[in-house]
């Protein structure tokens, strides 16, 4: 593979992949139930799948993408022009894929988020706004895609020159834009959490990091948009950008869920050395009556994947907990070092979880 724009769209898309590979394999290892992330995930391996052959004949058969000082100079032949066809209806075909892969990703992220606020005043509202907006752009961004040639089939004319329809500058505004704002609302949606945690400042820190990962598809967004539009004759540039987006999408989004495993990971085995230095863990019997407050927590955790009123508790228990995140001991110090792996129900519950760790030091 000679071609460095080939070369980097294999590496960025195996790349992306591979992470979210890791994320499915890894939770299946810790012995834990696919949740709505998880299939939102396979649904966007799929996209990344199709994008990736798809891409390897657009780069390699060409488009009718073609500046108009190489229509001057250059004679197309009946091969290479039914080439080209193909080529330009095939990457139609990916603007769908990709424009997918990117919503679809959001999602991901979303479900994370819609953990974090659980249970608090706004949060029915927060979600349905963003879905509502989710839904809109992307439908938004769609009809964009096969609106801008009229008649159709100039998307794919290779002779004569079809115009400026074909190179598609609309439709990159109108997903660049979308893109940044849908982007935006994310990066804003778990810093307020964060920084009313009862936690030290380093940490608040490392956590606002986590989840402002974001920031960086912005700005190759924010690059990306001149840098083409400069370049409109060139696929190259196009697709070495879009790659490279794909890659930054995978890396943001899957950061959370990974960390969260990783830590959880941490704090069993942490859990496991202390256990064995003072001998057996303390935990309640399983004839011991488990209060309400558990009770009602059990039931949160049960109820947490499914987008639906439940039972309202103070806005302070909204984060404390949920399937995805345990953060009562960042929220009541006084809580701290009790630990909830101690008891049997939610000790059951654990292994169930996600990204119970995420928040937690």
């Amino acid at each position: 593979m000679t071609d460095p724009t080939l070369l980097i769209h294999w590496l960025f898309s195996c790349l992306a992949l591979l992470l979210m590979a890791v994320r499915l394999v890894w939770r299946k290892i810790a012995k834990q139930p696919f949740n709505l992330g998880d299939y939102l995930t396979m649904a966007a391996c799929v996209c990344a799948l199709t994008r990736l052959g798809l891409i390897h004949v657009v780069l390699t058969w060409g488009t009718n993408n073609i500046s108009a000082a190489i229509r001057k100079t250059h004679t197309f032949t009946s091969k290479e022009i039914h080439q080209r066809e193909i080529g330009s209806k095939l990457s139609i075909v990916n603007r769908v894929f990709y424009n997918s892969y990117l919503w679809l990703q959001k999602l991901v992220l979303m479900d994370v988020y819609r953990r974090l606020i659980l249970n608090l005043r706004w949060e029915h509202a927060v979600v349905w706004s963003y879905c509502i907006v989710f839904a809109g752009t992307y439908i938004a961004i769609q009809v964009t895609t096969f609106s801008e040639c009229n008649p159709f089939y100039l998307y794919w004319q290779v002779v004569p020159d079809p115009g400026e329809c074909a190179k598609a500058q609309l439709q990159l505004i109108v997903v660049g834009v979308l893109n940044i704002v849908t982007d935006t609302m994310l990066l804003i949606l778990p810093i307020p959490v964060v920084i009313t945690l009862k936690t030290a400042w380093q940490r608040k820190a490392q956590l606002l990091a986590l989840f402002t990962l974001g920031v960086f598809i912005i700005a190759i967004t924010i690059i990306r948009l001149p840098i083409n539009a400069s370049n409109k004759d060139s696929q190259v540039n196009r697709t070495t950008w879009a790659s490279t987006e794909l890659l930054t999408a995978a890396i943001v989004v899957n950061a959370p869920t990974l960390y969260g495993l990783w830590n959880k990971r941490r704090q069993e085995k942490s859990a496991s050395s202390r256990s064995q230095g003072t001998g057996a863990p303390h935990h309640y019997k399983h004839n011991t009556p488990i209060s309400g407050g558990h009770r009602s927590a059990s039931n949160v955790e049960n109820n947490s994947y499914v987008m639906k009123p439940v039972k309202r508790k103070s806005t302070m228990d909204g984060i404390l907990q949920t399937k995805e995140v345990i953060v009562s001991e960042l929220r009541d110090p006084e809580r701290r070092g009790r630990g909830y792996a101690n008891l049997p129900e939610e000790r059951d519950n654990f292994h169930h979880s996600s990204q119970e760790s995420i928040l937690r030091d």
